[in-house]
C-alpha cells in the first residue's frame, strides 16, 4: 500500500499553512526513521469527508477538517489529479460540468471555473443557491429568514436580475422555480421566478403584515403561504396559488371558523400541500381552558389511574395549548381538524387522503419504549373513521406508507401485511416465506425487539422492499410473490441499500418517516458487511443480471457517491491506515486512489488491529477487536485496557485520530500510542442476567487475549460508559481480574434506576429499559426480584477490590448523576479505592472541550497509575484541596 501515499498531484494553493503543505505534498528524499507520537503532534491529524462528485464523474470535492478548525476544501480532477485547495471553504456545489461554487469566511461566494482555474469572488453573500445545473446562481446578502438583497447571476458571475427586501424564499424541489416574499415600508409582495424560460410575476400583494411560511407542492404545480396581519387579534390568512391558470385561493381563518376563542393558527406552522394539490395542511393550537386545573398552580395531582405521567401532560399541553393538524380544501374552502383529544397522534398516508390516528398512551403502564396502540383510519374526504388495527406497536419501523397510493404496510404476528383502504382488505405478504423478519430469534435476549425493516417501495408501486437479518426481498403488494434478491445468509453477509440511494427530499410527510422509492429496473447500490470478520464493501444489484461487486475487503468502506455515468467514489480506511479516497469507473476492473489523508502518520510508530475469536459460556463463537501498541515488541509484556459496551468488535477497521477531545474520555489510538493493548469484545446476553452475562463474556475475551503472551495479566484495566459503565460497575463487584477500572455515567443501583423518570426527551419511566430493552431482565421487579438484586452492582459493592474512577455529568438526562454518587458513597463507606469526577453543566457525554481534555487526561493518568506504576498524579495520591 506504500504507493497509496506517493501519488503526485498538481496543487493550486489558495491559503495554506505548513499543516496543509504537510497534508498535500509527499515527502521526498531518504526515508526518515520513525518516532513516537506526542500529544503535541495530535493537532496534525484531520478527518476526511467526501462532499460531492460531479455529474460527469470528472471532478470530486472532499474536505479535511481539524480540531483547530483550520479546515480545507479540495476540488480534484479524477483523471489528471489536478487539485484546488481552499482553506476555510464550505457549502461547495458542482454546477454543471465546468463550475464549482463555495463560500469562505467573511461572507464571500467563490465561483471556480474548473477548466481554467479562474476564480471569481463575490462579496457580502450569506447564503446562495445553484439552479439549472449552474445556469443561474442566486446570492443573498443576509442570513436566511431576514430581509436581504437577492442577486441572480449567470454561470459567469454576471448579474442578470436583482430583488431587494427579500424576507423569505423557497426553491421548488426541482430547483427551477423560486417562491419569494418582499417587505418594504408600505408594500408586501409574494412572487415567483421561473428560470426556464426566465420570468418573474407577483401573485399577491398587500400593504399590511407579511407573507411567510412558503411551501411548494412537491411537483411544483402549486404553492402555499400565510399572510400574517399586523393586528394581534387577527388570525393569519392561508393562501394557495395554482401555477396553471395563475389562480389564487385565500382562506380567512377567523371568518371561516367563526371567530373561535379556543383555536388559533400556529404561526410557526410548516405548511404542506398534498400530492394531488387539493389539500393544504397546517397546525392549529387548541387553547387551554383557563378554568381547567385551577389548583395545578399549588399542587400537582399524579393519579395512579393516569395513562400518562404528569410531566408528559405538561410537556404536550404547552402554555398555549395542544397542537392539532388541520387541513383546508382550496377548491371548496372546506376545513377539517384531523386529530383530537381522544386520538391526538397522527400520520398521513402516502397520497394524504387518509389519516392514521391513535393515542400513544391508550393502554398505559406499558414497559416498552413503543407502546401498543389502536390505529384508526380517518377518511379526509368525508370525515369518517374506523378501527383498522388493534393493539399494534407504534414503533415507526413497523408501519410504512406507499408514496404512490394510500396503502399501509405494517408488521404483525411475525409477518408483513398490507392494508388497502379502498378495498378494506388486509393481505399477509410474507406468510409463505420461511425467514425471520425481526431479531427475536437471533438470541435469547436481543438488545431490544426490532424489525429489520422496510427501506422503501418500487417506483412503479407494484412491490415493497423488505429486510431480514441478511438479505433484501422484493414483495408484490398484492401478495402474489416474495423474492429474495441477495444470498447473504449463506455467506454470513448482510446486504442493505446504500444510504446514497435514498431520496433526501425535505417534503413534509406527517407519517413518521419519509418513504423512499426505487426504480428497480436500474442498478441499485448495496452496502455489504461480513458478520464473521467485519469486511465491508459495496456492490451493484440489478434484478435481471444479479450482483456485481464494486469493492469489498478487510477494511471499512463508507460515504459512496455515484455519478449518472456510473462513476463511483468512496472512502476506505483500516485501523492502521488513515482514510483515503478511491474512484472506480464502470469499465474499470480496479479502483484508483485519488487522495490519502494524514500522510504524516508514516513518520510515527502506530498500532494495528486484529480480530480475536473466543467461545461464550454457551459454546457460541464471539469476537473481539484487539488493538496493538505502537512500536510493538513481541518480547515485551504490555498493559491492556478493555473497553466494553454491547458488541464492539465491528470497530476493528475504524481509523481513530489521536485526540484529547473525547466526549467519553477514551480514545483507542491514544492508548495504543501510549504502550497499551486495547480490547473491544462482544458480549452475549442471557435473559435475566445482564451483569453476569457481561462478566462471563468479558472474562472469556480477556483470557483469549492474554493467551498470546503479550499482555501482563496483572496490568489489565476496564472502562465502560453508559450501559458499559453499568457493566463495569458490576464486573468489578464479581471479579478481581482488573487492576483498575473507569466507569462513566453508569447505573449502580438497578432497583433505584428502575424507578427513575428519564429526562432525555421522552419523559417516561425507565422500567422499559429493564423489562424490554438493553438491561434484558425481561420481567418487572415484582415478578423477578432475584434477578434485579443479583445484577445490581451496589448490592454487591462489598466485594469490590478494583480501584474505580467514576465520572458523571451533573445534568445527565439519561442516567441521573446520583447513580454515580450512590456507588461512590458505597465504596467510600467500604473503604474501597475510588475517586469520582463530577462535571457541572454536562450531560450524558461531555460537550465542553476543556472538560473533554480534562477527562481524557485524568483517565489516562488513572490507568497509568495502576497499570504502569506512574505515581506522579497528585490528585490520585493525595487528593485535592477544597480551600
Amino acid at each position: 500500500m506504500t504507493n497509496l501515499f506517493l501519488i503526485k498531484r498538481n496543487i493550486n494553493v489558495s491559503i495554506l499553512n505548513w499543516l496543509l503543505l504537510l497534508l498535500t505534498c509527499p515527502l521526498t528524499g531518504q526515508a526518515q526513521q520513525k518516532k513516537h507520537l506526542k500529544e503535541s503532534d495530535y493537532i496534525k491529524w484531520g478527518t476526511l469527508n467526501v462532499k460531492a462528485l460531479s455529474d460527469d464523474g470528472n471532478w470530486t470535492s472532499y474536505q479535511m477538517s481539524y480540531e483547530n478548525h483550520l479546515d480545507t476544501l479540495f476540488v480534484q480532477n479524477t483523471h489528471t489529479n489536478k487539485t484546488f485547495a481552499f482553506a476555510g471553504a464550505k457549502d461547495g456545489h458542482f454546477a454543471g460540468k465546468n463550475i464549482f461554487t463555495f463560500t469562505q469566511p467573511e461572507s464571500c461566494l467563490k465561483i471556480l471555473t474548473l477548466k481554467t482555474g479562474k476564480l471569481k469572488t463575490i462579496e457580502s453573500v450569506k447564503h446562495y443557491e445553484v439552479v439549472l445545473d449552474g445556469k443561474y446562481i442566486l446570492s443573498f446578502d443576509q442570513d436566511y429568514g431576514k430581509k436581504s438583497l437577492l442577486k441572480i447571476r449567470n454561470d459567469k458571475g454576471e448579474i442578470v436580475d436583482s430583488l431587494a427586501n427579500i424576507s423569505e424564499h423557497c426553491l421548488s424541489s426541482q430547483k427551477n422555480t423560486l417562491l419569494y416574499t418582499t417587505k418594504a415600508k408600505k408594500q408586501i409582495e409574494v412572487g415567483i421566478i421561473q428560470f426556464q424560460p426566465y420570468s418573474r410575476c407577483i401573485i399577491s400583494k398587500d400593504s399590511i403584515g407579511k407573507f411567510c411560511n412558503l411551501v411548494w407542492q412537491n411537483n411544483a404545480e402549486s404553492v402555499a403561504f400565510l399572510h400574517e396581519k399586523d393586528s394581534v387579534s387577527k388570525e393569519p390568512d392561508l393562501n394557495y396559488f395554482r401555477i396553471a391558470g395563475k389562480k389564487l385561493f385565500s382562506f380567512d381563518y377567523t371568518v371561516q371558523i367563526g371567530s373561535p376563542e379556543n383555536r388559533t393558527v400556529f404561526k410557526n406552522t410548516s405548511l404542506s400541500i398534498s400530492p394531488d394539490g387539493k389539500k393544504v395542511f397546517f397546525m392549529e393550537i387548541k387553547k387551554k381552558d383557563p378554568n381547567t386545573n385551577k389548583d395545578s398552580k399549588t399542587v400537582e395531582i399524579w393519579n395512579g389511574n393516569d395513562k400518562w405521567l404528569f410531566i408528559d401532560k405538561q410537556r404536550i399541553e404547552s402554555k398555549t395549548g395542544i397542537a392539532n393538524l388541520a387541513l383546508w380544501y382550496p377548491e371548496t374552502n372546506g376545513y377539517l381538524t384531523i386529530n383530537n383529544t381522544e386520538l391526538p397522534n397522527f400520520m398521513l398516508t402516502g397520497q394524504q387522503d387518509y389519516a392514521v390516528l391513535y393515542d400513544q398512551n391508550a393502554y398505559g403502564l406499558q414497559s416498552k419504549y413503543y407502546d401498543e396502540v389502536d390505529y384508526y383510519l380517518k377518511d379526509l374526504n368525508n370525515d369518517t373513521q374506523n378501527l383498522i388495527l388493534k393493539k399494534q406497536s407504534c414503533d415507526p419501523s413497523q408501519i410504512g406508507f406507499d408514496p404512490l397510493s394510500n396503502k399501509i404496510l405494517y408488521y404483525k404476528e411475525k409477518n408483513w401485511w398490507i392494508y388497502d383502504p379502498l378495498q378494506n382488505t388486509h393481505i399477509n405478504l410474507t406468510g409463505k416465506i420461511t425467514t425471520s423478519w425481526d431479531n427475536s430469534t437471533e438470541s435469547s435476549a436481543p438488545h431490544q425487539f426490532m424489525v429489520y425493516g422496510n427501506p422503501g417501495w418500487s417506483s412503479n408501486g407494484n412491490n415493497i422492499l423488505l429486510y431480514d437479518a441478511y438479505d433484501i426481498w422484493l414483495t408484490a403488494t398484492d401478495g402474489s410473490a416474495c423474492i429474495r434478491l441477495t444470498e447473504g445468509r449463506e455467506k454470513n453477509i448482510v446486504y442493505r441499500i446504500a444510504s446514497c440511494e435514498f431520496n433526501n427530499s425535505s417534503q413534509l410527510s406527517y407519517n413518521g418517516r419519509l418513504q423512499a422509492s426505487f426504480d428497480m429496473s436500474k442498478d441499485l447500490i448495496l452496502s455489504v458487511e461480513n458478520t464473521q470478520n467485519h469486511s465491508t464493501g459495496y456492490c451493484i444489484l440489478n434484478i435481471h443480471s444479479g450482483i456485481k461487486p464494486i469493492d469489498y475487503g478487510s477494511y471499512d468502506l463508507s460515504e459512496i457517491q455515484r455519478s449518472p455515468n456510473n462513476t463511483y467514489l468512496y472512502k476506505k480506511q483500516t485501523y492502521d491506515q488513515a482514510p483515503w479516497l478511491e474512484i472506480k469507473r464502470k469499465k474499470d476492473s480496479k479502483a484508483a486512489v485519488l487522495f490519502a489523508s494524514n500522510k504524516q502518520q508514516k513518520n510515527y510508530f502506530f498500532g494495528k488491529s486484529e480480530l480475536l475469536y473466543y467461545d461464550s459460556p454457551k459454546g457460541e463463537e464471539l469476537k473481539a477487536a484487539l488493538f496493538f501498541p505502537a512500536d510493538f515488541d513481541p518480547l515485551k509484556k504490555y498493559p491492556m485496557v478493555v473497553y466494553i459496551y454491547d458488541s464492539m468488535s465491528d470497530e476493528i477497521h475504524r481509523y481513530v485520530n489521536p485526540s484529547l477531545l473525547n466526549s467519553e474520555g477514551f480514545n483507542v489510538t491514544n492508548y495504543t500510542l501510549n504502550g497499551y493493548f486495547v480490547l473491544l469484545p462482544d458480549i452475549q446476553y442471557e435473559l435475566g442476567n445482564p451483569g453476569m452475562s457481561a462478566l462471563t463474556s468479558v472474562t472469556a475475551a480477556v483470557e483469549t487475549a492474554t493467551q498470546k503472551g503479550y499482555v501482563d495479566k496483572n496490568k489489565i484495566g476496564l472502562f465502560g460508559h453508559s450501559f458499559g459503565a453499568y457493566q463495569t460497575n458490576f464486573i468489578i463487584s464479581q471479579s478481581n481480574l482488573f487492576a483498575a477500572a473507569v466507569s462513566g455515567a453508569g447505573v449502580s443501583d438497578v432497583i433505584g434506576a428502575y424507578f427513575n423518570i428519564s429526562r432525555n426527551g421522552i419523559f417516561q419511566s425507565d422500567m422499559w429499559r429493564y423489562e424490554s430493552q438493553q438491561f434484558r431482565i425481561g420481567k418487572s421487579l415484582y415478578d423477578d426480584k432475584e434477578s434485579y438484586s443479583r445484577n445490581s452492582p451496589i448490592l454487591n459493592a462489598q466485594n469490590v477490590k478494583t480501584p474505580l474512577l467514576l465520572w458523571t455529568g451533573k445534568n445527565d438526562r439519561i442516567i441521573p448523576w446520583n447513580q454515580s454518587i450512590s456507588y461512590y458513597l458505597a465504596l467510600r463507606k467500604l473503604r474501597s479505592k475510588s475517586i469520582m469526577l463530577v462535571y457541572p453543566n454536562e450531560d450524558h457525554s461531555l460537550e465542553n472541550t476543556d472538560n473533554q481534555i480534562d477527562l481524557t487526561n485524568r483517565m489516562m493518568q488513572w490507568f497509568d497509575y495502576f497499570l504502569k506504576d506512574d505515581l506522579r498524579p497528585s490528585w490520585i495520591t493525595k487528593g485535592v484541596s477544597y480551600n
